[in-house]
């Protein structure tokens, strides 16, 4: 009995095992099928948006591609029509609609051959929506975009490729885009800072950090409340040419220095002259004592030193 149930239950096995590996069978074809199918539905409906492209039909060619990539997301066409869904959209200046259309190459066709000219593309449209923000003038004959829009599409590009010259470039460009408006100069500068910390090797860095103490020696001009910033600038711009010898931006940082310096004489000057009218001699001696000291000749320094006399103190 014992080898009856034995050969009973191999061949009741066996029959599952036959039944089972038949219905994988089976289901592998039908999902091959219907792959095929789909693969086939979307390269006629992306023939369609072809035609229609060719033809200069912009509007149902971009409308027939954006179904293709949607419907059919799987499709060896999918890339192809999303990717030139963003041209068309770039060609009639939807900037926002290209930028989104390109990501999506990007993040869900990344092993595609299109998704480093995908990547190409949409930083070129970040800085020329970054551009059109900057100039003032509209873009293609387009509203600019905000400049919360435009940062984080230039945020984008910068994530998409961390450790590549790109990323510097458009977190640089951000900074550019915050210092056109004069209310974002602190967002500016953390900005340009950025660059500095992450980037220090590229060619971005030494141009963000003179941009830096431009931004705070522009800030120190708009009165006396302001004037830390002119030890800010100084300090910002003896950075630049220690850290970045050699290059343009320490050669302008060294003229921009001669600018501070005699910014901050004049200032001590105009001290002294403020206490030497309300005749507080000993507070203005102070001042016109650190003209003497930071300078060697000149108006200022003949000035102080004719004041010093008047007032009995030694120089």
């Amino acid at each position: 009995m014992t080898g009856l149930r034995r050969v009973f239950l191999f061949a009741v096995l066996g029959g599952c095992l036959l039944t089972s590996c038949s219905q994988d069978a089976e289901t592998l074809l039908q999902v091959a099928g219907s792959s095929n199918r789909l693969d086939s539905a979307a390269q006629v409906l992306f023939n369609a948006a072809q035609a229609a492209d060719q033809r200069g039909r912009d509007k149902k060619a971009l409308r027939l591609y954006e179904q293709t990539a949607s419907r059919y997301p799987h499709s060896s066409t999918a890339a192809k029509a999303r990717f030139r869904q963003a041209q068309l959209h770039e060609k009639a200046g939807d900037i926002e609609e290209a930028f989104e259309a390109y990501g999506q190459v990007i993040t869900r066709h990344q092993g595609s051959s299109l998704y480093t000219e995908a990547r190409d593309s949409q930083d070129k449209v970040a800085h020329a929506a970054a551009s059109g923000q900057l100039t003032t003038k509209l873009l293609w004959m387009r509203p600019r975009l905000e400049t919360k829009k435009i940062v984080s599409m230039l945020e984008t590009v910068r994530d998409n490729a961390p450790q590549a010259v790109t990323a510097a470039k458009a977190q640089f460009t951000i900074g550019k885009v915050y210092g056109a408006k004069k209310s974002k100069v602190d967002e500016a500068i953390t900005a340009y800072q950025q660059v500095v910390d992450d980037y220090p090797r590229s060619s971005y860095a030494p141009a963000a950090q003179f941009q830096i103490g431009n931004l705070l020696l522009t800030g120190a001009s708009r009165g006396n409340q302001d004037n830390s910033n002119l030890d800010r600038a100084l300090h910002a711009f003896e950075d630049l040419r220690q850290s970045y010898p050699g290059t343009k931006q320490a050669a302008e940082a060294a003229l921009k220095l001669t600018e501070i310096r005699s910014r901050e004489i004049q200032r001590n000057f105009d001290i002294g002259e403020f206490y030497f009218k309300k005749e507080q001699g000993y507070s203005a001696a102070i001042y016109y004592r650190e003209v003497l000291r930071m300078t060697k000749s000149g108006d200022l320094h003949e000035q102080a030193k004719a004041r010093l006399k008047t007032l009995g103190v030694h120089e």
